[in-house]
């Protein structure tokens, strides 16, 4: 297998392209990983001089943009970052796009994965990467893809925290309203690990009204009442991604999943915009974040990860927008941390995401696929 990753902040998206092309060009990849500041979503200049350049026939090209995005060297607000992965015929590499995710992701994302498991039946991917719309109820995202028997990763696209327009990326252009999966078929070695330490405040309550990605009643009180009830303070738009509720999962209390709070989705009165929909009778509790637990949390992942783990040549990172407006200028160690630990030659790629998807690993085992916020998930690749 050969990885490399590199990244321009080039302004004009036909020389981004071009530098990006010319550097991936000698490992002939297979498959690119795409991901950038919603400057480039304008035009489908970046990636036609991309794929001019490698001037790979069957070239696969998946990605997104982001609140910026991750390379070797930190985090950037501005630019774009490139991941090619050639494993010389020995994975066979299955892209599927489906429209309309807006209005209907769970069907969209069922089409996706039967798609995916038809073609690579009798066998399973590895693993596969998601992406899609933000524009949507990432919940439904989570409900389908809990029907697949092998991981996947992803999230969802963004656009710079304006939580108004975002594109994706394949080998034809640009897409918006769409979902995209990624699988990988045949013999790889990876890791899938994840990071949501959030601390609970105030009391536990059941959702009594919801709707979709909106809860309307918790606690015998409005949404946002009981929001700030427990945090003893006013919502406001600064809370947007950052304020999480957690779902308390009786018949899975392994299981931690975070909903943060989007008030620009708020359908109602002192109702809550989501992320991701909670349905009514689930029990939740509020999150805030901490900028010291988020960096506490990945550098013990770096270190887990280092030591478990041979041969890494690649990562993958999807993190949540709003732990990079936790952290600030710390964000750089969401990537920084993996770099130091796993050494200068393995490729670094990824973006800050409006939501996040992958399995929990317990007892050695991963879960069902799981929708996130306020989330660190890593994808590492090995020799």
């Amino acid at each position: 297998m050969r990885v490399i990753s590199v990244s321009s902040r080039a302004a004009d998206p036909v020389r981004a392209g071009v530098d990006l092309g010319r550097a991936l060009a000698p490992i002939e990849p297979e498959v690119v990983f795409l991901f950038s500041a919603i400057h480039y979503a304008e035009s489908d200049d970046l990636i036609q001089a991309i794929v001019d350049t490698i001037g790979q026939p069957d070239l696969i090209v998946i990605g997104n943009t982001g609140d910026g995005y991750f390379d070797a060297s930190g985090a950037y607000d501005n630019g774009v970052v490139a991941m090619g992965l050639s494993s010389e015929g020995q994975v066979q590499w299955l892209l599927e796009q489906e429209s309309g995710v807006q209005a209907d992701p769970a069907g969209t994302t069922r089409r996706l994965l039967d798609r995916v498991q038809s073609a690579s039946a009798p066998h399973k991917p590895a693993w596969c990467f998601f992406v899609s719309d933000f524009k949507t109820d990432a919940a439904e995202i989570e409900s389908a893809l809990s029907g697949a028997d092998f991981p996947v990763i992803g999230g969802l696209a963004a656009d710079d925290n304006r939580m108004h327009d975002c594109v994706l990326y394949c080998r034809d252009g640009i897409r918006r309203d769409a979902a995209f999966m990624l699988a990988a078929l045949g013999p790889m070695r990876f890791e899938i690990a994840i990071g949501n330490s959030l601390t609970p405040v105030g009391q536990c309550g059941v959702v009594e009204a919801a709707e979709g990605s909106n809860v309307f009643r918790i606690g015998g009180q409005s949404a946002m009442d009981f929001i700030e009830q427990e945090t003893g303070k006013p919502v406001l738009q600064s809370d947007r991604g950052i304020t999480s509720l957690t779902i308390i999962d009786s018949d899975e209390p392994e299981i931690k999943r975070l909903r943060s709070i989007v008030p620009d989705f708020s359908r109602a009165e002192r109702s809550l915009g989501l992320y991701g929909g909670i349905e009514a009778g689930r029990t939740v509790q509020v999150c805030l974040a901490r900028a010291s637990d988020l960096i506490a949390e990945v550098h013990t992942i770096a270190e887990r990860i280092g030591s478990t783990t041979s041969q890494p040549i690649a990562a993958l990172i999807v993190s949540c927008a709003a732990r990079k407006s936790v952290l600030g200028h710390e964000v750089q160690r969401e990537a920084q941390a993996l770099s130091e630990r796993l050494g200068e030659g393995v490729a670094i790629a990824g973006f800050p995401s409006f939501g996040e998807i992958g399995p929990l690993k317990i007892d050695g085992r991963y879960t069902r696929n799981l929708f996130h916020n306020m989330t660190y998930v890593v994808l590492l690749l090995s020799a």
